[in-house]
């Protein structure tokens, strides 16, 4: 009773916290918190129910019964200096839960495990009065995963999982419009592009221990094609325009249609190699492969356009911006050292480099090679209980961009950019 009670509060806690953040292109890391204390260097080395997102093969080293509940708080910041202005996003701290179920059958060398978290995500927030606001204002894309495993023990030295991936995502995209190209003089209205959707994958896991010091460990999910629909507005025509909504039964100086973008989240591939050269350290090392060329365009879609009796068009029924991001390789370092039998102290280091070409690259995501530092702490509590506590820095270097993004609408995204985030998080964890 004690493991299901615990289980089912933090799902509540889950089901209503944010799960939106800034991340390198716009996968996220934030799986939990002893692994953010090592970079997340945990392929080979996770010990605990966040097998479940690391490696499912590791579910059979966790115990019986296992369970980890835990959330990150992200603080990411934008400086923007360009076009005679400097400017930021807005401050905005986001919540970014986790939770993971293990339950092994020793007998016959099985685990099954579940888990909910996060793998993408993005918010910025820019001024509605700054140089790009007709690129961009506000961003938002929110998402949530839920992972079943089951793996499976050969012998003393192997170990292989395969599971199932649905993940649901909500974006909202919104933009100042400028209605002043085509009535001079008139106010910028503002665009607002909501969608959901879902959309299922699959994963893979290994778990390879040649010696008692050494663990090998490789992680697979696959691709996860999304289509999202939902609505497009364009608020406040103005007068000279509205005869426009008027021929379509629209009352007012908004408007609306339905509309759809599809998104191909990226395939992730993880190999890694833990040392354990005692009883009180292990060293891992991770290459983290993205395959962000499958996020090559945006094209949205609406059922509906506006074009004036001239021919010129104010609202297309589609629009199509290529990406062309890029396949990236990251590499993290993680140490976690035993001080005493109740204390385990962690550090950590990747290096991430962003797959966005410097021809696409626009304020909603003006990603930069990311760098993060992060120290940590593990505490075991009793002989089931363990808190996990972590701090990450990331920054990035300063950005020069230098392209055509917003011609179309005589805007530009000219400019330096610079990104730095601040994470904290806990998690909580049982076994037996």
């Amino acid at each position: 009773m004690r493991l299901k009670n615990f289980t089912f509060f933090f799902a509540f806690i889950f089901l209503v916290s944010s799960t939106t953040a800034m991340a390198a292109g716009f996968r996220l890391l934030e799986q939990d918190n002893a692994g953010q204390g090592r970079a997340h260097a945990m392929v080979a080395s996770v010990n605990d129910a966040a097998a479940v997102y690391y490696n499912p093969a590791a579910m059979l080293e966790v115990g019986k019964y296992a369970a980890k509940v835990g959330v990150q708080f992200v603080a990411p910041t934008v400086q923007y200096e360009g076009q005679g202005t400097s400017m930021e996003t807005s401050n905005e701290t986001f919540t970014i839960p986790h939770l993971y179920v293990v339950h092994q059958y020793e007998d016959k060398g099985l685990a099954v495990g579940f888990g909910v978290f996060t793998n993408f995500g993005l918010g910025t927030t820019w001024s509605n009065d700054g140089p790009f606001r007709y690129i961009a204002t506000d961003t938002e894309l929110k998402t949530k995963t839920l992972n079943l495993n089951v793996a499976k023990k050969f012998g003393d030295k192997f170990s292989f999982a395969v599971g199932v991936d649905y993940m649901s995502s909500d974006v909202r995209y919104d933009s100042m419009f400028p209605f002043g190209f085509f009535i001079p003089g008139s106010a910028d209205g503002y665009t607002v592009l909501k969608g959901t959707g879902d959309g299922w994958g699959y994963n893979l896991a290994l778990l390879f221990k040649p010696t008692k010091q050494i663990k090998i460990g490789m992680s697979y999910r696959s691709e996860i094609k999304t289509e999202l629909t939902g609505d497009m507005e364009v608020l406040n025509f103005p007068s000279g325009l509205q005869p426009l909504l008027a021929l379509k039964g629209m009352r007012g100086d908004d408007y609306k249609t339905s509309q759809s973008v599809n998104i191909d989240y990226p395939e992730i591939f993880v190999v890694g190699i833990s040392f354990q050269p005692n009883d009180r350290l292990t060293l891992e090392f991770d290459i983290d492969y993205t395959g962000w060329s499958s996020y090559n365009e945006i094209n949205i879609k609406a059922s509906d356009s506006v074009v004036t009796p001239t021919g010129a068009t104010i609202v297309p029924a589609q629009t199509v911006r290529k990406t062309n991001w890029n396949n990236v390789t990251a590499y993290r370092f993680g140490v976690s050292y035993k001080a005493t039998e109740q204390l385990a102290l962690n550090t950590g280091y990747y290096f991430d480099p962003t797959p966005i070409p410097e021809d696409t690259l626009d304020p909603r995501l003006p990603g930069n090679d990311r760098n993060l530092f992060a120290p940590g702490a593990g505490y075991k509590a009793t002989d089931n209980f363990t808190i996990d506590v972590a701090y990450s820095y990331i920054w990035t270097a300063t950005r020069s961009v230098d392209n055509n993004v917003g011609a179309n609408v005589l805007s530009s995204v000219d400019g330096d950019y610079k990104n730095t985030t601040h994470i904290f998080g806990v998690s909580v964890g049982y076994a037996m």
